[in-house]
């Protein structure tokens, strides 16, 4: 095993690829692992339009263009290197790479686990998970081009996934439990122009069919009689809960909703552990994903160099 590196960071969305360009940029030692492939939950946006200078954008594009940043600073993400253990070692840290493939070193860890889409918990929703049930428009929708879809919350993630199917499907319904739409009062015009139907007040009871998808039982929120709604596709998007695996294992502290406590330095329960971007709990956007990303780097410069 080699020399211990300065920071080994887990998540490669905005938050982790901020912190590993300023790590580099302040000379420490950095890795960045992340279990699957760079640009976390950003990646599967449909459009990113609130991130400044870059107007309108498809998540993709930007989070491509973040690691093509980090390779002009010769920073390599390491795709499908799931960090599997983080256990204490001396005045450091060693990471468990994808169940001992590897072992690294680090004086200190950043966590940019991030989120994953929460699940409706309905019958019919595992089982027809890939069969026209989905979590991501980007990854899956272009298979639904003529076919009817409907999206499941009315947030900013299910309006900007309803006007995207607005341009390839016959028919787009947008489902909201709540009386009101959540989602910023910019894209109340852009659904309505876009066609899109709006279902507010109603909760999906069950997702139908036999081989595929082929419709929805809703009921009302106030009560009333179940009513079934024809569709080829399902696209859940009514929240994220925290990746917290990790933080659970090393006993960091919590809040009541499983995110990870930390201060606005990034500093969590454990000294040397560092949390950045969607697993804190802050306002889930790029921009504060970065920023915290910045913030956790600075921060375990000074931890590193015993300037705190």
């Amino acid at each position: 095993m080699g020399k211990a590196i300065d920071i080994a960071i887990v998540g490669a969305g905005p938050a982790g690829m901020t912190a590993a360009l300023y790590a580099k940029r302040k000379a420490l030692k950095v890795r960045i692992f992340d279990s699957g492939a760079a640009g976390g939950q950003t990646a599967l946006a449909v459009w990113v339009e609130n991130y400044l200078g870059f107007g309108r954008i498809k998540g993709f594009d930007l989070t491509q263009k973040m690691a093509k940043h980090l390779e002009d600073f010769d920073i390599e993400i390491e795709e499908a290197a799931e960090v599997t253990g983080i256990s204490k070692k001396g005045k450091g840290f060693e990471l468990d790479i994808n169940n001992g493939e590897e072992r690294v070193e680090a004086k200190a860890v950043v966590l940019a686990t991030g989120s994953k889409h929460k699940m409706l918990n309905v019958p019919g929703e595992k089982e027809f998970y890939g069969k026209g049930v989905s979590y991501c428009a980007t990854c899956d929708g272009p298979a639904f081009k003529g076919k009817r879809v409907a999206v499941i919350g009315a947030g900013n993630s299910g309006a900007n996934a309803s006007l995207f199917f607005a341009g390839i499907s016959s028919k787009v319904f947008l489902i909201e439990f709540d009386e009101k739409p959540a989602f910023d009062a910019i894209y109340s015009k852009h659904v309505k122009e876009a066609g899109v139907e709006m279902f507010l007040g109603k909760q999906v009871v069950a997702i139908e069919g036999k081989k595929m998808v082929s419709g929805l039982k809703l009921k009302g929120r106030a009560g009333g009689k179940d009513e079934s709604l024809a569709v080829d596709g399902v696209f859940v998007y009514i929240g994220m809960t925290p990746r917290n695996g990790l933080a659970k294992k090393l006993g960091l502290k919590l809040d009541e909703k499983g995110f990870v406590k930390a201060n606005g330095l990034g500093e969590s329960s454990q000294p040397g552990i560092f949390i950045a971007g969607d697993a804190t709990g802050e306002l889930a956007q790029v921009v504060v994903a970065a920023g915290s990303g910045a913030i956790a780097a600075t921060t375990v410069f000074e931890f590193v160099k015993g300037l705190r």
